[in-house]
């Protein structure tokens, strides 16, 4: 991953332009995520300062070297005690009188900038960017969909009625780390039997039974990018199967619709509608509860956000979003299965390849 993108534009020079800053403006970024893509930095202490011409980028001492080696296209400057106090003289020395800022700044922070200057938030500005992803950024989002998928595939044979849900996902763990994943995007959800219908459980030292429906949702990374994806099990057969088999069966049909649903243009509530019309048109519409899908890259949530709320925002080549339908219903268990899409031309090209079949383990 590089802050140019693959494009010959800089990220800044987008966000620049995205602006329009005059030159009384200027736009500080204090989200770390935010600093990574458009610099490359990744230290945990960073302010970047773009104005209509110039950037400049702020850090402490102990991150001289490493932002010199990684910031190529700011000004650095090195920030002395207090570096909020420190970066408001220096925009004053600027003559810069009108200062936007991203809405997450502190209160704190913000009451600093308010007394010396007129203020604005943003929202969403720098993520409005990072929604499309470039060439180099896929390269990595399906490397980090990749090793997730080995890891599981290597750990399926090991997954039987007697072994703990703690211990399915330490070895998971373990597994993404033997393939090369340096940080394990989120905590692994291992959920079995009942517990299954609570969409984001904790693994616990609940022992799998036969009959279990069991969900799994797990992720990788690659060069600072994420993966997430969910796939459910049956553990070992058993009786009364007839009703999980129907809500999996359900679900896939709501996971496959709404992935083919996937156009250009079309709004981000649109693909959710079509995965809840399926659940909804069968009677279980009460049991999904949660939006389909959410936009995925350096962050595990991020947007475009594919919700029955989100109607303004178009779908876009380039975007890349999970489609993770669900059923969720007390006593008996639930279902869940996720794939990530990848915008492409006109349509959606689905990145992860497991199997959607009901696998009985």
């Amino acid at each position: 991953m590089t802050p140019e993108g693959g494009s010959g534009q800089s990220r800044i020079d987008k966000l620049r332009q995205r602006l329009n800053l005059r030159a009384s403006w200027a736009f500080l970024i204090t989200n770390l995520i935010n600093i990574k893509y458009l610099t490359g930095f990744s230290g945990s202490s960073a302010y970047l300062l773009v104005s209509g011409v110039d950037s400049y980028f702020f850090t402490d001492f102990r991150y001289k070297e490493q932002a010199a080696a990684a910031v190529g296209a700011c000004d650095i400057i090195i920030t002395k005690k207090d570096p909020v106090r420190f970066i408001v003289n220096f925009i004053e020395k600027k003559k810069i009188t009108k200062l936007a800022f991203e809405d997450t700044l502190s209160y704190r922070t913000l009451r600093m900038f308010k007394q010396r200057f007129q203020v604005k938030a943003l929202r969403d500005t720098v993520e409005g960017i990072r929604i499309i992803k470039d060439a180099t950024e896929l390269w990595h989002i399906r490397r980090a969909a990749q090793r997730a998928e080995s890891a599981l595939s290597e750990l399926k044979p090991r997954i039987k009625a007697g072994v703990t849900e703690k211990a399915i996902a330490l070895m998971l763990e373990e597994g993404l780390k033997a393939q090369g994943v340096d940080s394990i995007p989120f905590e692994i959800i291992v959920a079995s039997g009942r517990r299954s219908s609570m969409p984001h459980a904790r693994a616990t030292d609940k022992v799998l039974e036969q009959g279990d429906l069991l969900i799994i949702d797990w992720g990788g990374d690659s060069g600072g990018y994420y993966s997430d994806m969910t796939r459910t099990f049956l553990v070992g057969g058993g009786n009364d199967l007839g009703k999980k088999k129907e809500i999996y069966d359900i679900v896939l049909k709501a996971n496959e619709e709404a992935r083919a649903s996937v156009r250009r243009g079309h709004r981000a509530s649109d693909v959710d509608g079509v995965a809840r019309s399926v659940i909804k048109d069968v009677g279980y519409g009460r049991y999904f509860g949660h939006s389909t899908g959410h936009g995925i890259g350096m962050e595990v949530h991020e947007l475009p956000y594919i919700s029955a709320m989100n109607r303004k925002q178009k779908i876009d080549e380039g975007m890349v979003f999970t489609v993770e339908p669900g059923i969720y219903i007390p006593e008996i268990g639930g279902v869940r299965i996720e794939d990530m899409v990848c915008v492409t031309g006109q349509t959606a090209e689905t990145i992860t390849s497991l199997s959607r079949d009901l696998e009985v383990l």
